[in-house]
């Protein structure tokens, strides 16, 4: 007897589904133009969802050291009072002064002191110059192993007059002409000529990508002659992560007594840690899933007015026919069940076309910034969740019309 009422239970929603397909199909325009709805609405939404999970494993991925990291450059901090003024910057003095203390503190870690080189007339070779996004970037220490970059080939440099390239930049020279990914041939910048001794692995981080049109320097030849002493530099640290609060705090310490500054007064720099910034990069990614949510709310607000008029419109051309099932023995939950299939088939076939849709267009950003293929299982879900209460409340007001319909009446209606 079980069975048997399971299977009358199947046919019954079987033969729903195979009328509400066929309404559908006979009414083709109204019912593709509101799955067309509901599919931008889920674009919307899983899409920017899919773009946001690949942009933040890009960010994420830009701090390779996570939280052993730690980062200290110069800020404009003004001291309070009628003669306020402006901190002075790192400088290189401060800077080695500060690699000197602390790496006596570093048991097991890296240091890296660097600056970027300003060059007017840009980067040249010798058949022309490089495009002007390539920078100059002059470093001493460590800077490759606490930023997480590696060399692809060749090696790094040696000598003052040796440099290391980022991918962009031997792609470029390689195209200029330039054999073996440009090592050994010679760049220009700031009227000095540095030989190309290796070239930077492309990486898969923001860091690296924004490091693909660097050319990088030995700093120790680069002060004084491209660079001024009393210019502004920044430090790098790479610490193991257990250690990195107290690196952290000691490193404040350290520049504070470096710089000669007291507690309370502006000290003129900034520490961040990749903590930090993996915060900073949840609230960003929070803020952009609420925005995308609240677009793809919106969306499909629209296309649930929209089925709701499509399924009353249906309820007035089908008036006839709800009287003659009613006539024939149709509850008016079976007529509301009708209504109710129709509805959900519309709107989950939007959500299915724009989930894929959404995922696709979600992942070629990143395989443009070569992330891997990112797919949100949480927003898809939440996406068929949405899309059932669509598809439920566009119904209610046309199933519930429709199941109260005179029965004779209907059958007199043409």
């Amino acid at each position: 007897m079980r069975t048997k009422e399971l299977r009358g239970r199947f046919s019954y929603f079987a033969d729903a589904i195979r009328t509400a397909y066929s309404n559908i199909t006979d009414n083709k325009l109204r019912s593709f133009l509101t799955i067309g709805i509901v599919c931008l609405g889920i674009t919307c939404l899983v899409g920017t969802q899919t773009a946001i999970d690949c942009l933040s494993s890009l960010l994420t991925g830009a701090f390779g050291t996570s939280d052993g990291h730690i980062g200290i450059s110069s800020r404009k901090a003004r001291s309070a009072g009628a003669g306020s003024r402006v901190a002075a910057p790192i400088s290189y003095i401060d800077a080695v002064d500060f690699a000197s203390r602390f790496s006596g503190n570093l048991c097991d870690g890296s240091i890296s002191v660097y600056t970027h080189v300003p060059v007017e007339n840009g980067v040249g070779y010798g058949g022309g110059r490089l495009g002007p996004q390539t920078t100059v970037l002059a470093f001493s220490g460590d800077y490759f192993g606490c930023n997480a970059l590696a060399i692809g080939y060749g090696r790094e440099f040696a000598g003052a007059d040796e440099c290391v390239v980022g991918k962009k930049v031997a792609t470029q020279l390689c195209r200029k002409g330039y054999p073996d990914g440009a090592v050994g041939a010679l760049l220009y910048a700031g009227g000095r000529a540095f030989r190309i001794a290796g070239v930077l692995q492309q990486e898969t981080s923001l860091l690296g990508i924004l490091t693909d049109n660097t050319v990088f320097i030995p700093l120790d030849g680069a002060v004084g002659s491209l660079v001024d002493v009393k210019g502004s530099y920044s430090i790098d640290l790479a610490v193991p992560k257990a250690m990195a609060i107290d690196a952290a705090a000691l490193a404040e310490s350290t520049m504070r007594a470096v710089r000669h500054v007291r507690d309370g007064e502006p000290s003129g720099f900034e520490i961040t840690e990749g903590s930090a910034a993996e915060r900073e990069i949840d609230k960003l990614r929070g803020s952009l899933s609420g925005i995308a949510l609240i677009i793809g709310l919106l969306t499909l607000l629209g296309a649930s007015v929209a089925l709701t008029n499509i399924m009353l419109i249906s309820v007035a051309e089908r008036t006839r026919e709800v009287g003659l099932r009613r006539a024939v023995g149709a509850t008016r939950g079976n007529i509301w069940d009708g209504f109710l299939a129709e509805s959900l088939l519309i709107c989950e076939a939007g959500c299915i076309i724009g989930t894929a849709i959404g995922i696709v267009c979600g992942n070629a950003l990143g395989v443009y910034l070569h992330t891997g293929v990112a797919i949100p299982w949480k927003w898809i879900a939440i996406s068929q969740l949405i899309c059932l209460a669509t598809g439920i409340a566009a119904c209610t007001l046309p199933a519930r019309r429709a199941s109260r319909i005179n029965v004779v009446e209907a059958l007199r209606c043409e």
